[in-house]
């Protein structure tokens, strides 16, 4: 319909034919109103639309956009079902009032609008049409919307062009420009426009209102005489437009209403409606582009759909919204899931025309499904079509009167260049097709802000989140159960006991713990390798074992017998060898400024504590047990002496007497023949000289393999020594009310000796090289060892039931081969990185053997060690899985990812890494007067000590603050690399730990990491996705300036990439840690001689 001033009377109208008969004007530009004779409006008709909805003055009748002169009415639209219009009648009338006021300047007393016209004589008329939507192929006519329209021509409808080519091409054949509703940009200023938010917003509602009329009961719970009845229960998919709408709808229905989004900011908006928020337990941030969530990572999706199937059981009401631009949408509900609802729920799929989120949706149906009403409408804007066309019609006026700046001639010009939130951005958005040209997508425009990034919760606001959730009952009552328990497993053991002497070894063995526990704490980290070195020392104390056992001539007479004497030879070779070992790590800790030693001067001690013994002894005095008390405080006071570098020598000297004095007791109350004390003292001569030559020879990187190796030798002992004293015990179990104590006692050690020695044997070839350092990971691993286990604990069954010497030998003999096995395949589980720990472990393996060995001979010294011994090995191993924020069976399982691990998909690094050349690094180096280094243990593998040692004394002679900065698991074993930098000449009161430097790197102008990654990996701290998450590390980040010398940009042992290799304020220097240490020093000495 063509508005324009009123004709006199004896003017005859024109007919629509007449209309249709005149060409076309030009669409390039065209004025709102025309010059010239017109017809006058024909009055408004009632139209029924082709799904049968009635449009009239109360429902949608008609409409169209004004300022073409060939316009002559509204299509109906042929999509199935749609009862809305593009046009509503009061919109339509508004712009024929715009339309008549522009061409006769005044009011007019009365408005017309036209008539609603079919698709074949509309698009005929017509050079611009409007819709709801897209073009499609009309079945009844046999012929595709597009090809009806006028050449060219201009389209303003829902396109979606990324998914529709097809239908640009036909609309390119008609030269048409197309400007696509669904395309408008989300800025402020076309809030107006978004026609999208319009129709999702009436779909939101519908969908509350068609789920409560098919529901059975009120949404709102009722008290009434006849009986309660509750509130129904809705579950919101989507905290877009339409969620937000049907959270809003059902709530001020009275139902209780619950919201899922995977953006925080979503379940914000779901809160502040009243709606409960629903999260799963995984932290991972939703936040997409465009008002859309992204797509998440599997691990996420897994926990969703938990959270979903225990929703499904609980609510009444489930409204879906999830769609993913230009892809199906994604399935959040399967058919179990809809089956698991009580009968009478209602499901509504408001993403069913895109494929829908409940599995069992049948697109544009409504039907139920084992009791489960389901509605799938793909129309829902359409059934409020007054409301649908009212929202719509004002977005599309709206638009078409923003993009002309000409309020007379309307046109517009999309523009490339533009900037973010103006009109041309929305133009430039909007029109996906210019004159037949497809210029989708649109180029971004420029300027564009960049919004604050959503913080993520950094793995210590997570820990303290999770910490708050634990209430004050809960955990008294965890500490209240462990003490129960631990108090219920003392009576136990005092009604099992066979007698006092148990009691009081296990008196013993409590104390000892207890000593033990506080004396390892009090070491220094610097001294972790010498307190493993002095402890693999004691622990030889099986020979105490072997001795007892020992019998015959010059040569043992029977198995029991070698056995015996195989335990004290094997075990002189760990007490010789790790004494002269713990001598040599600390002579590398002293300074030139030091004081002299006069360690010799301990001679005098220990030669009173022996030779007052002898004295005793030949006095006819029985002080076995004194002595034994007297060897078991030696050994505290060696570990305690460990807790500084002044009194780590002086520790070691007390760990000789100690261990003499044990041996000399033990040989004092045997009063072996001379032949028998020939054997002894042969074997421990031969094993002695065999430590003694390795201590000497081995080199201290190769430390971490030679404690590995000595600690297959305590397991070994132990298991030999176990099975010696079965055989020699056997003939006097039917007396002994014990026995079965002795057996049981026989059988634990030699399962802990087992695991101990092919475990550290293991763990040696992995040292050495012999074995791949990584990880088996043996299909059904933890099957097999639960398995290994199994017949381990089941072979006990036959032990004791059956009294007779083969079945015992049998069984023990399995046992020790299943230990054995067991030991292999838990450790070669376990990564080359990881052998802190396992060094740990079996260090702690070793002191609990030895118990086992006090307990079976009754012998004081040897538990009170034992404890000593497993309690130093267990803290220490608890401090290094501290340090890598791990749990011990995590690590001793092969496991991987650390306890605060979130477990969702972990963060992308983006930018680029900066490269610098020697030259560059020694240029920074001299600018900075603040250098802390952090190595690694890539350092010890090139053993690059030397050179920096060398260049750390250069540049504390030019006045330069240098330190280290060690993470407790930098290396292969606690302390290796303190112990590395003592052997090169580096002070140790330079060297500090984690904790004491960590402080200063704000603070530091550079920071040089040498041959570290996980150490030094923020991961840890940023991501709490990440398998380090919450692991305690060195944060170099946070000095000015940080060099990262690596052989590449490869990841760690963890395999996560480090974020600190993208950072602005890091530099990598590529290539081999020795070379490079080497040129930084000659480069450096060059450059302050010069």
């Amino acid at each position: 319909m063509r508005p324009g001033p009123r004709q006199p009377r004896a003017t005859a109208p024109q007919t629509p034919r007449d209309a249709a008969a005149r060409p076309p004007r030009a669409p390039q530009s065209f004025r709102v109103g025309g010059r010239g004779p017109a017809p006058a409006p024909p009055r408004p008709k009632v139209g029924r639309s082709r799904g049968g909805g009635t449009a009239g003055e109360s429902e949608v009748s008609c409409g169209a956009v004004a300022g073409f002169h060939t316009w002559q009415g509204i299509c109906c639209e042929v999509w199935v079902q749609w009862r809305a219009f593009c046009v509503s009648l009061s919109v339509g009338a508004q712009l024929l009032f715009l339309a008549m006021c522009s061409h006769q300047r005044r009011v007019p007393q009365r408005f017309h609008v036209c008539e609603c016209l079919e698709p074949t004589r509309c698009l005929g008329l017509r050079q611009l049409q409007s819709q709801v939507r897209a073009p499609i192929y009309n079945s009844s006519l046999g012929i595709h919307e597009a090809d009806l329209f006028k050449t060219p021509a201009t389209l303003i409808s829902f396109i979606y062009p990324a998914q529709n080519p097809d239908l640009l091409k036909k609309l390119a054949e008609k030269r048409a420009t197309v400007l696509a509703m669904d395309q408008v940009p989300r800025v402020t200023i076309a809030q107006g426009y978004d026609a999208l938010s319009s129709m999702a917003n009436i779909a939101g509602y519908k969908a509350v209102v068609l789920a409560a009329n098919h529901f059975g009961r009120f949404f709102t719970g009722q008290i009434t005489a006849a009986g309660k009845v509750p509130p129904a229960k809705v579950l919101i998919i989507g905290g877009g437009v339409a969620g937000l709408a049907s959270a809003g709808a059902a709530k001020s229905m009275g139902a209780v209403v619950r919201g899922f989004d995977t953006r925080a900011a979503a379940l914000e908006q779901f809160k502040s409606l009243g709606a409960e928020p629903l999260e799963v337990d995984l932290k991972e941030s939703g936040e997409g582009q465009g008002g859309y969530a992204k797509e998440m990572s599997k691990e996420f999706i897994e926990a969703e759909m938990k959270l979903f199937a225990k929703q499904c059981q609980d609510v009444d009401i489930i409204i879906t919204t999830a769609l993913i631009p230009g892809k199906k949408a994604p399935i959040l509900f399967n058919k179990d899931m809809i089956e698991s609802m009580k009968e009478g729920s209602v499901v509504v799929d408001l993403a069913a025309e895109a494929g829908g989120n409940i599995e069992t949706t049948k697109p544009g149906e409504m039907y139920v499904h084992k009791g489960v009403t389901h509605i799938g409408y793909t129309d829902l804007p359409s059934r409020m079509a007054t409301q649908a066309s009212t929202l719509y019609s004002n977005n599309i006026i709206k638009l078409l009167k923003a993009i002309s700046p000409d309020k007379e001639n309307f046109y517009f010009d999309p523009k490339d260049d533009f900037d973010y939130g103006t009109l041309d951005h929305v133009i430039r958005g909007t029109v996906v097709m210019k004159d037949g040209k497809v210029i989708f997508p649109a180029p971004p425009p420029n300027n564009i802000p960049q919004g604050a990034p959503v913080k993520q919760k950094t793995v210590a606001e997570l820990e303290a989140e999770k910490a708050a959730t634990i209430t004050p009952f809960r955990k008294t009552m965890t500490s209240a159960s462990v003490y129960t328990a631990g108090l219920a497993g003392m009576l136990g053991l005092g009604i099992v006991a066979p007698n006092a002497a148990f009691t009081q070894m296990v008196t013993t063995f409590g104390l000892s713990g207890i000593v033990g526990y506080h004396t390892v704490w009090g070491v220094t980290p610097a001294l972790h390798s010498p307190l493993m070195s002095v402890t693999n020392a004691i622990s030889g104390l099986t020979a105490v074992g072997g001795l007892v056992l020992m019998g015959g001539h010059y040569l043992p007479e029977n198995i029991s017998q070698s056995l015996a004497v195989l335990s004290a030879f094997i075990s002189s070779v760990n007490i010789a060898g790790g004494f002269l070992v713990t001598q040599r790590m600390l002579d590398m800790f002293k300074r030139p400024t030091d004081p002299p030693e006069y360690n010799y001067l301990y001679l005098l001690p220990g030669g009173v504590f022996i030779g007052g013994y002898a004295a005793a002894l030949s006095g006819g005095y029985n002080i076995e047990q004194v002595m034994y008390l007297g060897s078991g405080l030696c050994c505290v006071g060696a570990l305690a002496g460990l807790s500084t570098q002044g009194t780590a020598r002086l520790g070691n000297a007390l760990g000789m007497i100690g261990v003499a004095g044990g041996l000399a007791a033990t040989l004092g109350s045997l009063n072996p023949s001379p032949e028998l004390l020939a054997q002894m003292s042969g074997a421990m001569a031969l094993g002695g000289t065999i430590g003694l030559t390795i201590a000497k020879r081995i080199q201290i990187t190769d430390l971490p393999q030679l404690v590995a190796a000595f600690h297959s030798l305590v397991g070994l002992a132990a298991v030999l020594t176990c099975v010696a004293e079965y055989m020699i015990e056997y003939p006097h179990f039917a007396t002994d009310p014990a026995a079965n104590l002795t057996k049981i006692v026989a059988y634990l050690g030699t399962y802990i000796g087992g695991v101990t020695f092919s475990g550290s044997l293991v763990a040696y070839g992995k040292l050495q090289g012999i074995l791949n350092s990584a990880p088996l990971l043996l299909p059904g691993r933890h099957a097999l060892n639960a398995g290994l286990l199994a017949a381990s604990i089941g072979g006990m069954v036959p032990y004791l039931i059956d009294p007779s010497y083969t079945t015992g030998i049998t069984c023990l003999g399995s046992v020790s081969a299943l230990s054995a096995v067991m030991g292999v395949t838990l450790t070669a589980a376990i990564g080359g990185a990881d052998m802190p720990v396992v060094i740990t472990v079996l260090n702690s393996y070793s002191g609990w053997a030895l118990c086992a060995e006090g307990f079976l001979l009754n012998n004081n010294l040897l538990t009170i060690v034992g404890a000593l011994i497993g309690s130093s090995g267990a803290i220490l191993s608890y401090i290094m899985c501290v340090a890598m924020n791990r749990s011990l069976a995590n690590v001793i399982l092969g496991g991987y990812g650390t306890a605060s691990t979130a477990g969702g998909k972990p963060m992308e690094i983006t930018g680029t890494h900066t490269e610098i050349n020697v030259d560059n690094a020694v240029e920074m180096i001299k600018e900075a007067n603040s250098i802390i280094i952090t190595p690694g243990y890539g350092l010890c593998a090139a053993k690059a000590q030397y050179p920096i040692a060398d260049l750390v004394k250069m540049l504390r002679e030019q006045g330069k603050n240098v330190r280290f900065g060690i993470h407790p698991v930098a290396g292969r074993m606690p302390g290796q690399l303190n112990v590395l930098l003592a052997e090169a000449g580096v002070p140790y009161d330079i060297v500090l730990e984690m904790d004491e430097i960590n402080e200063d790197f704000p603070e530091t102008d550079l920071v040089l990491v040498i041959g570290a990654n996980d150490t030094v990996n923020s991961a840890a701290q940023e991501d709490p996705n990440s398998i380090i998450a919450g692991m305690p590390v060195l944060e170099v980040w946070k000095s000015k300036q940080v060099i990262v010398m690596k052989r590449s940009l490869g990841v760690g042992y963890a395999a996560v990439d480090n974020p600190i290799f993208y950072k602005p304020n890091t530099a990598m220097l590529l290539g081999d840690a020795k070379k490079t240490c080497d040129a930084l020093q000659a480069k450096v000495r060059e450059s302050y001689q010069s």
